[in-house]
């Protein structure tokens, strides 16, 4: 599970695919989240030109060859820096990051721009029954 945060411990109040870091945790059997690392994410570091420049962007590449528009970002993404990660608690998502990111079996979950530690406390406390359903529902099919 994953994140999509600031580096100061906030969910990113934007798309996840842009956040700053992801603050990587292990979900147990005993519904407790065991922090793994936090991984820098290299899009966060360049602008969304899906949304901010606008018209068409074929094959553009930004730092190291990272594809910066449409699914071959995403799929970097998926590949590069979240490809042992099933949920992403996240802020936002674009339709396309969505689709890439769910058609990949990873469940997006939204929530308000909030500190992660007030999500993790809730997952862990009066949440965790909800959250445990989610989780248990959305993985057996």
């Amino acid at each position: 599970m994953a994140f999509a945060s600031t580096r100061d411990g906030l969910l990113y109040p934007g798309h996840f695919a842009h956040a700053e870091v992801y603050q990587v945790y292990e979900y147990t059997d005993e519904g407790k989240l065991k922090h793994i690392e936090t991984r820098d994410n290299p899009l966060g570091l360049v602008p969304d030109i899906d949304v901010e420049g606008g018209g068409h962007h074929h094959h553009v590449s930004g730092p190291e060859g990272v594809p910066l528009h449409g699914p071959p970002k995403y799929m970097w993404l998926r590949e590069n820096v979240l490809k042992d990660v099933d949920i992403v608690i996240a802020v936002d998502a674009c339709q396309t990051s969505y689709r890439v990111f769910t058609s990949q079996g990873v469940r997006i979950i939204f929530t308000d721009p909030v500190p992660v530690e007030a999500v993790i406390r809730y997952i862990e406390g009066e949440g965790r029954e909800e959250f445990k359903r989610i989780v248990d529902e959305y993985f057996e099919s």
